[in-house]
């Protein structure tokens, strides 16, 4: 498994394989405007990002489609982008031979159309057209359009029109699909159904990057000496620099790597919103929770201050109110019973005993 990391990280601004396609990309009038996009730390904005984004590459899409780009660079045998750039140099200087049709070249060619389509067909999940929605998508199809297809056979299209540029990828498809498969195994077969649907933007471009050819041509004549850090000929330096550029890797990498940069920002930005959510949800839990402790003590002060009130009560107040008491039985009893009479009442009855029997006694002497 290819992280993406590391493989973005292992290119600079300075190589061969970053500069190269920027300075083609500088007369093309269709190519986006490119710099080296840099890590993917810087690509990704954050750790977090770049950690998600490093996810997502894992995915069986991203992985393969790697795997693809990094084909490409093998396939050739030494052909490659040079090929057309010496070839653009030739007829700049107008040499003999410049533009013939070479079918190894030209298998080449349609070998790079089936491997960009396939790659968006994995990265994409079938999606193909998808793959002008991206910068980087942009570059490749500008890359392979002006370093593989127009820059070899710019003057072939004078005679047979821009369609010979896809006449050329029609003619030659079936071979390089044959020395796809012979690399990449039988499932290089979906590259020719996915090629079909890339083959009209590839057209629309090719027509554009012919109006361009004169322009590359130049750029290739008086720049690419420099870029490739040699004074030799063109010629001479293309044989120093075929096995260092990996211009399919790099472009196609950096492809991988903003679909999933995008992906990860996405979802950094949603975890990112989530724990926001989860803070701010758990703030207003806390603010209720001190909001009803803090009612709670209020009416607990109330209530103790409504018992202090009635203790300090004056005494004279508490006189006023009737006192119940409760009553044996036995007590209850007693007293609803009748009550023998004594002290004074009782003499009083000795009194008039005493007073009956005198008179008793007083009528006895009378009647004697």
């Amino acid at each position: 498994m290819s992280e993406l990391a590391a493989v973005v990280d292992s290119f600079s601004a300075s190589d061969l394989s970053v500069r190269v396609p920027s300075g083609l990309f500088s007369v093309l009038p269709f190519a986006p405007a490119w710099n080296h996009p840099g890590t993917l730390l810087e690509q990704a904005g954050s750790a977090r990002a770049a950690e998600l984004a490093a996810e997502a590459a894992r995915g069986d899409g991203p992985q393969r489609a790697l795997q693809i780009f990094d084909l490409l660079d093998k396939a050739d045998a030494g052909i490659a982008i040079f090929s057309g750039l010496r070839g653009a140099v030739k007829a700049y200087k107008g040499e003999d031979g410049a533009w013939e049709v070479d079918p190894q070249q030209a298998t080449d060619a349609a070998v790079k159309a089936l491997g960009v389509a396939w790659a968006a067909y994995a990265l994409f999940d079938g999606q193909v057209s998808r793959l002008t929605e991206y910068k980087s998508g942009r570059a490749l199809l500008a890359w392979y359009v002006s370093a593989d297809l127009v820059l070899p056979f710019a003057d072939n299209a004078a005679e047979g029109g821009v369609a010979m540029f896809t006449g050329i990828i029609d003619r030659y498809t079936p071979a390089a699909s044959e020395k796809l498969a012979a690399m990449a195994g039988p499932d290089a077969a979906k590259a020719a159904g996915a090629l079909a649907a890339m083959k009209d933007t590839v057209g629309s471009l090719a027509a554009q990057a012919t109006v361009a050819a004169g322009p590359m041509s130049e750029w290739a004549r008086n720049k690419l000496p420099g870029v490739i850090g040699t004074a030799d000929t063109v010629t001479g330096a293309i044989a120093t620099a075929l096995d260092t550029l990996a211009a399919y890797r790099y472009l196609g990498t950096a492809l991988v790597a903003e679909v999933c940069v995008a992906e990860g920002k996405a979802r950094a930005e949603s975890e990112a919103r989530a724990a926001a959510e989860t803070a701010e949800a758990a703030r207003q839990a806390a603010e209720a929770a001190r909001r009803a402790d803090e009612e709670a003590h209020r009416k607990g002060s109330a209530q103790r201050e409504d018992y202090t009130l009635e203790a300090s009560q004056p005494a004279a107040s508490l006189a006023s109110a009737p006192i119940k008491t409760t009553r044996n039985a036995e007590v209850e009893a007693r007293a609803e019973a009748p009550v023998a009479k004594s002290g004074c009442f009782g003499c009083g009855g000795l009194l008039l005993l005493g007073l009956a029997a005198a008179a008793s006694g007083a009528a006895y002497a009378l009647g004697l």
